[in-house]
C-alpha cells in the first residue's frame, strides 16, 4: 500500500525569476511594442554570445524550432529521420508534422542518449537526418554521429532543449550540427516562459527558419517600422512561430542570471554525488558522456530494481510521503498509446530504453534549491532504498 502523501516541502521544480527579467518585461510593457521587435533581436544576440555561434532565430517554442529546422533542411514526406525513443513527444511530433518517418534507435544504458551503434544499424537509402537528444543536459556522442553523417551524407539536428550551456569537446552543440534547437520553457536552464531558438553555423538555414516563422513574409511589422517602408513579399508558405518581445524580455533577463544559476546547480550536483555514493549499490548515478560538459537541466538516477522490493512508482510515492516530489523523464515513446499504435512497436527492439523507462527518477534540481535540501532528499532516498532492499 502506498504511504499517505505528506504536504510537498521540496518540489521537483521551483521557479524564481530574476530582478533583471522583471525590469526587462516592464520596459517592454511601457514601450507599447509587444510582438517581435528589439528585445527578440537582443535575446538572439545574447544566445549567440553564450553559444559562440553567430546565427540565431528565436521562435515561439522548442517544438516549433524542431519543426522549422527540419523544414529548413528540406526533410519531407518519404524521408526517414533516426531519433531516440527516450525523449519528450515533441521530438517525434516535429518529424511527423513535416511528413517524414521517425525511425527509433535504442539508447546507451549509461548516458541514456541515442546509441551510435544503433543509429548505424538503422540507416537506409531513405534516411535524411539524425535527430539527437541531449537528455538531462548531457550531450549526445557528436563525434561519432558526425562520422556517420559524413559517411552517409546525412544532416544532424540536435534537440538541445535540455542542454543550453553544455559542450561537447569544448564546443557548444551548434558547432557540431547542421541545426541545434534550444527550449526556453519555464523549467529549462534559461526561461522565456515560452520560447525556443534555432542556432546554426549556416546563415542561410537560420534565415530560412526566420522567414518560415513569420508567415513566410520577407519582413514583419517591426522590420517595416524601422525601415520606413510598408512593402513585403511572401516567397514561400510560412507559419506563425515568432517569439514576442514580452517573452524575449524574460529570456534576456534570465540570460544575465544564467552563469550564476549554473554555478549553484553544479554545487547541488556535487552534493548529490557525494551523498549518494553510499547507496550506489541500489541506484545508478548520472553518467556524463566522454568529452562532455553537462548542463544539468535534470539530475536523473536509475533504480537497481533487482536489488529492491519496490518498483519505481512505489519509490516516488515513498518520497512524496516524506514531502519530496520526484519526476520521470521520460516514459519511452513506445509506452504512449498513440505512438505505440502508430509505430506498432516491439519492445524487444529497444531493450535499453524499455529498461530505463521503468527505472529513471528525476530528483529536484534548480537554483533556489539549497545544499541542505539536497541532504534531506538524499537522506530520505537512502532510507527508502535500505528499508526496501532485498
Amino acid at each position: 500500500m502506498s504511504p499517505v502523501k505528506a504536504k510537498i516541502k521540496i518540489p521537483l521544480f521551483d521557479l524564481k525569476l530574476s530582478g533583471a527579467s522583471i525590469k526587462e518585461v516592464a520596459s517592454v510593457l511601457k514601450s507599447g511594442w509587444l510582438s517581435s521587435g528589439p528585445k527578440v533581436a537582443a535575446f538572439e544576440k545574447g544566445i549567440a554570445k553564450i553559444t559562440k555561434v553567430q546565427h540565431v532565430a528565436a521562435v515561439s517554442s522548442g517544438t516549433a524550432g524542431l519543426f522549422l529546422a527540419l523544414k529548413a533542411l528540406d526533410v519531407k514526406e518519404g524521408d526517414e529521420v533516426i531519433t531516440t525513443p527516450f525523449t519528450f513527444v515533441a521530438t517525434i511530433e516535429a518529424i511527423l508534422h513535416v511528413g517524414a518517418s521517425p525511425v527509433l534507435a535504442d539508447i546507451d544504458p549509461g548516458t541514456l542518449n541515442i546509441s551510435c551503434e544503433e543509429v548505424q544499424r538503422r540507416i537506409t537509402e531513405r534516411t535524411k537526418a539524425i535527430l539527437a537528444v541531449d537528455l538531462a543536459g548531457n550531450p549526445a556522442d557528436y563525434e561519432n554521429l558526425n562520422k556517420l553523417s559524413l559517411a552517409h551524407s546525412l544532416k544532424i539536428i540536435s534537440d538541445s532543449a535540455h542542454s543550453f550551456g553544455a559542450a561537447y569537446d569544448g564546443k557548444a552543440m551548434p558547432l557540431w550540427t547542421d541545426a541545434t534547437v534550444f527550449s526556453f520553457y519555464p523549467t529549462k536552464n534559461v526561461t522565456a516562459a515560452e520560447g525556443g531558438a534555432v542556432v546554426s553555423r549556416r546563415q542561410e538555414l537560420v534565415d530560412k527558419v526566420r522567414l518560415l516563422a513569420k508567415h513566410g513574409l520577407t519582413s514583419n511589422a517591426y522590420d517595416r517600422q524601422i525601415s520606413g517602408g510598408w512593402k513585403y513579399d511572401a516567397p514561400t508558405l510560412g507559419y506563425k512561430a515568432n517569439l514576442s518581445d514580452v517573452h524575449a524580455a524574460i529570456g534576456l533577463g534570465e540570460l544575465s542570471a544564467f552563469a550564476a544559476n549554473q554555478k549553484k546547480k553544479e554545487k547541488l550536483v556535487e552534493q548529490y554525488f557525494k551523498n549518494l555514493a553510499s547507496v550506489s549499490e541500489y541506484i545508478k548515478l548520472p553518467q556524463i558522456g566522454e568529452k562532455c560538459v553537462h548542463a544539468w537541466h535534470l539530475f536523473i538516477v536509475q533504480l537497481e530494481l533487482e536489488k529492491l522490493g519496490i518498483d519505481r512508482n512505489q519509490f516516488i510515492d515513498e518520497m512524496a510521503g516524506r514531502g519530496i516530489e520526484c519526476g520521470v523523464h521520460y516514459q519511452p515513446i513506445f509506452e504512449l498509446s498513440y505512438y505505440n499504435s502508430f509505430f506498432s512497436l516491439s519492445l524487444n527492439k529497444y531493450p535499453q530504453a524499455a529498461k530505463a523507462g521503468q527505472r529513471v527518477v528525476s530528483l529536484p534540481l534548480y537554483p533556489t534549491l539549497k545544499v541542505s535540501d539536497v541532504d534531506v532528499i538524499c537522506e530520505a532516498l537512502a532510507e527508502i532504498l535500505k528499508i526496501n532492499s532485498r
